[in-house]
């Protein structure tokens, strides 16, 4: 009886949230209403910009999750959702268009950006690729095992990705974060530990990260005043410059 109720609850919750947007006329827009908020509201289509070839992959996916369309159906939702929701600023193509070729530094990153929020966006967060820096090679073999799990690239496509994943998320621009942290961690120890005593009371000691966050902890405590966001750049800063002696 319980999962009666709470399957009775989930179709209540995603109607109400179908209803709650209006979809545009057209053929299509009854299979959509239909098949689609079986699983999941109207918001999730509405709030997408995406080209044809974007679209099939997400109704091929769909389908590959239960949602049954034949095929007749298929070229019809996939019609209207390319229509409907095409990419921003621009009518959507018949056929799929390629990504543009790379011709300069601009173009080459524009393309680049375009496939991320395209391609890789249309089954994750961006979060999950700007959260990561690696080297081409580790992006390769990311980006083939996306391919994998059905991402769509042709050859140009995925040379542009590369490129792009390499200049934007590559090991330069983890060492950029990384001495970005290390001077902020320095300005911090300047400005406020130097207030109260000689930084020497801190050049001569070493220690580990949880030995420094202990320290910063016990200072904060008699009024040093850290910013609870400058905490971590700080104890981070003190462990690489200070470590334990060995």
């Amino acid at each position: 009886m319980r999962w009666l109720i709470l399957a009775f609850f989930t179709t209540a919750v995603a109607l109400a949230g179908a209803q709650n947007v209006a979809l545009p006329e057209g053929d299509g827009k009854a299979i959509v209403s239909g098949a689609c908020t079986a699983c999941h509201g109207l918001d999730l289509i509405t709030a997408k910009k995406s080209t044809r070839a974007e679209w099939s992959q997400v109704v091929d996916r769909m389908k590959t999750y239960g949602t049954t369309l034949d095929a007749t159906q298929t070229t019809t939702v996939i019609d209207y959702l390319a229509k409907s929701f095409g990419p921003a600023g621009a009518a959507a193509p018949a056929q799929a268009a390629p990504a543009p070729a790379a011709q300069g530094g601009g173009d080459a990153d524009a393309a680049g950006k375009a496939l991320v929020n395209g391609v890789c966006a249309s089954c994750h967060g961006v979060d999950l690729i700007t959260a990561k820096q690696a080297s081409r090679n580790e992006w390769k073999d990311v980006v083939d095992r996306m391919k994998g799990y059905g991402a769509t690239l042709d050859e140009k496509q995925n040379a542009t990705l590369l490129d792009y994943l390499e200049k934007t998320q590559g090991p330069k621009q983890a060492a950029t974060a990384t001495t970005a942290s290390a001077d902020a961690g320095k300005a911090i120890l300047e400005q406020s530990c130097a207030n109260c005593h000689d930084l020497d009371l801190v050049s001569n000691r070493t220690g580990t990260q949880a030995e420094w966050q202990e320290v910063v902890d016990r200072m904060n405590g008699r009024g040093a005043s850290v910013a609870e966001k400058d905490v971590p750049a700080l104890v981070q800063y003190l462990t690489k410059t200070y470590p334990p002696k060995k």
